[in-house]
């Protein structure tokens, strides 16, 4: 039988392993501990002080347990203190602060995630510690597959995620209790954790015990699991990515699925692709369902986002961004670079005339005077487009023609000289009395992306 020090050398030398493989920090990173001041992360304070490393210490009290919820945050104030870590705690009123629909964990979860993230920015800390276990991770994952969820959701929480890493994510609770037990480690128990009234609660008290019981699947065992789940989301992702890159245009917040040249075999491999990007715009299933049975040009909203639909392509915007009218802006000088937002920011500079004018993402122009001026399109206006020979056209008939989408139409910028002529729609056309000559040597490059 393995002696205490042998155990406790065991425990360091996973943990050491695990935080090297996954590359989730280093000794010269700045560390910012989520303490609840409960069993796991007070053990993970610990081995933080043990290893040598520099992390400070969070807590948020949400006065939800009167006089105990007091009692956890002075618990771990003094944690802080014998471990000689900086200390940092709000307290916070969880149902003042609720919103419409959110239950009392969600708030929380906004509420806890919200200061921290302010913690990272004031204080320059490189990384988030938060000390979720495999059972956690297991208990993650049967919530999600109980309301609904793909591979990303199945496969429960990564180890690390942006600056939020889980340093405890290889490790079982009871690896974890034995440590603090026999390192005399103290730590505070949540009452409300033994409550059945959490979905969580119920998994952890009821279902985890029947499926390690009376199926073998135990927290160990489905972290195999999650590894595997994890490779081929990975896999997945990289399908993914090739598909959008083919595909998918993206300007600052907005995506637009291109539904040409795919092959009726591969209808399939684009309903996929409209699926996850129209989930992360937070649109449900259901409606998913309705834009890809739309035909002509439609528009759906989600919370959050509108999707417009043409026979070309599915677009997808913020509304907040989608609903802003464009505003003119003013050029009096050279370089101007990322005006205007949505489908088109444009960037203006004089440059030396290149060889090939006919460029994907520019158009180059007589060199202007200035001011010039970016604004949308009004009732009326007419220019004269390339390659007509000097014969004008209204802007809303050139929008026709081009077909482009009557949704899109007031979202894209006409630059005008100083006498308001138009002499280019960026992204699309420049204005024959505004062409290059042979005799200029600099001329203006407009640009978009």
């Amino acid at each position: 039988m393995d002696s205490f020090a042998e155990l406790m050398e065991k425990l360091n030398q996973s943990f050491r392993a695990f935080v090297e493989r996954e590359r989730l920090f280093t000794k010269t990173d700045n560390l910012l501990l989520a303490c609840s001041g409960g069993l796991d992360s007070t053990v993970l304070a610990h081995l933080l002080h043990g290893e040598g490393y520099d992390f400070a210490i969070a807590h948020m009290n949400f006065q939800l347990r009167g006089e105990a919820s007091d009692g956890d945050a002075a618990f771990v104030e003094e944690l802080a203190r014998t471990l000689g870590a900086r200390f940092f705690c709000a307290a916070v009123n969880v149902k003042a602060s609720a919103k419409k629909g959110e239950s009392t964990q969600m708030v929380a979860r906004r509420l806890r995630y919200n200061y921290f993230s302010k913690l990272i920015d004031d204080q320059r800390f490189d990384r988030l510690l938060t000390a979720h276990h495999q059972g956690d991770n297991l208990e993650t994952a049967l919530v999600n597959m109980i309301r609904g969820t793909g591979l990303a959701g199945i496969r429960g929480m990564m180890p690390k995620r942006g600056s939020l890493v889980r340093p405890l994510l290889n490790f079982s609770r009871a690896e974890i209790h034995t440590h603090a037990t026999n390192s005399r480690i103290s730590w505070r128990e949540d009452a409300s954790n033994s409550s059945d009234a959490y979905l969580r609660n119920r998994i952890r008290h009821q279902l985890t015990p029947l499926l390690a019981n009376e199926f073998g699947l135990d927290a160990k065992r489905w972290n195999k699991n999650a590894e595997h789940l994890s490779s081929d989301h990975r896999m997945m992702q990289f399908g993914l990515a090739s598909l959008k890159k083919k595909y998918v245009r993206t300007h600052y917040s907005l995506q637009e699925i291109s539904r040409a040249g795919w092959q009726a075999a591969d209808q399939h491999l684009f309903r996929d692709l409209v699926f996850h990007v129209a989930r992360s715009y937070h649109f449900r299933a259901d409606q998913i369902r309705q834009l890809l049975s739309f035909s002509g040009q439609r528009s759906l909203d989600s919370s959050s986002s509108r999707a417009f639909v043409t026979p070309a392509s599915i677009t997808f915007s913020p509304i907040d961004r989608e609903e802003r009218p464009l505003s003119p802006q003013q050029i009096k000088k050279f370089p101007a670079s990322r005006l205007g937002f949505g489908h088109h920011a444009i960037s203006l500079e004089l440059v030396s005339r290149p060889e090939v004018m006919k460029q994907f993402g520019s158009l180059y122009l007589a060199p202007p005077s200035l001011p010039l001026h970016l604004r949308p399109r009004k009732n009326g206006d007419r220019f004269q487009p390339l390659g007509m020979g000097g014969k004008t056209k209204k802007v809303k008939d050139y929008m026709i023609d081009e077909k482009i989408p009557v949704w899109l139409r007031d979202r894209i910028y006409l630059l005008c000289n100083a006498d308001d002529e138009i002499m280019a729609i960026p992204g699309y056309c420049i204005a024959e009395n505004f062409k290059v000559l042979p005799e200029h040597e600099e001329v203006l490059r407009v640009s978009w992306g």
